[in-house]
């Protein structure tokens, strides 16, 4: 018997102060990158949505830019780009990472810089990158997305859950350097999110009832949590409505850590 979670869809946030604006989000061909892309168009932003290959959806306001966020110099080259195509950014969202399941034994060098130049030096390069332009802007907000994974002890995971852990690192080591200058920087930090990928991995098939099962016990919310949910709190930091939180970690996971 499968345990019963809520399925009801999350109700997308739309914020007006974003309406004009524009944001670069990473990560932005599925899942969670994807749900704050879409968010921010029907918010009326302009969105440059990043990633490794084009985006199979459109809108007028959405600028589709691929780009290897694990390489330093495709990094400097994607931003050559976005300087052609905006004076000024208002927002930042770190999306874009990979979460393969490694043994210590097999975490070799390669392994190991293989995840950490994509899910924690790429989001400091794109900080970097964008500063000049964030100065710029309105908003002036920097959203990163890290995982309670780091917390969990989940072999397999120690590289995955290192870049996890290093994002609050980044996130609270940056808001008070930039924030004499008002750009504000905040994390949101997911739990088990019903991503595609997510559904199609682990919620199908002979082992689903028995991660459904697993769900309902840690959760103190029986729901399953969608990529909108997610996308609405990084929505809720981009806006100006949270002008005064910088260097927070919003933990977005139906009550499993209870923080």
């Amino acid at each position: 018997m499968i345990a019963k979670l809520q399925a009801s869809p999350a109700t997308p946030l739309s914020l007006p102060d974003l309406a004009g604006q524009t944001f670069l989000v990473t990560g932005a061909s599925a899942g969670i990158g994807r749900a704050t892309a879409e968010a921010l168009l029907a918010s009326g932003a302009t969105v440059l949505g990043i990633a490794r290959s084009p985006l199979a959806y459109r809108h007028p306001n959405l600028h589709s830019l691929r780009c290897d966020l694990s390489s330093a110099p495709a990094i400097t080259a994607l931003f050559k780009k976005v300087r052609k195509l905006t004076p000024r950014l208002d927002g930042v969202v770190n999306v874009a990472g990979i979460d393969p399941k490694i043994t210590l034994a097999d975490g070799d060098e390669r392994k190991w810089r293989e995840v950490v130049d994509l899910n924690l030096r790429g989001y400091y390069l794109v900080i970097r990158a964008s500063a000049p332009l964030l100065r710029r802007g309105q908003g002036r907000s920097i959203v990163n997305v890290s995982s309670i994974n780091y917390r969990l002890g989940v072999p397999k995971r120690s590289i995955y859950s290192a870049t996890k852990a290093g994002i609050l690192g980044l996130t609270t080591g940056l808001a008070r350097e930039l924030g004499r200058e008002g750009i504000r920087v905040n994390t949101v930090t997911p739990g088990w999110i019903f991503t595609e990928r997510q559904v199609k991995e682990y919620f199908v098939g002979a082992k689903a009832a028995k991660h459904y099962a697993y769900l309902a016990g840690v959760q103190a919310l029986p729901l399953k949590i969608s990529a909108v949910d997610v996308a609405n709190h990084i929505l809720f930091y981009l806006s100006a409505v949270s002008r005064a939180s910088t260097g927070h970690n919003c933990i977005v996971d139906g009550g499993w850590l209870l923080e």
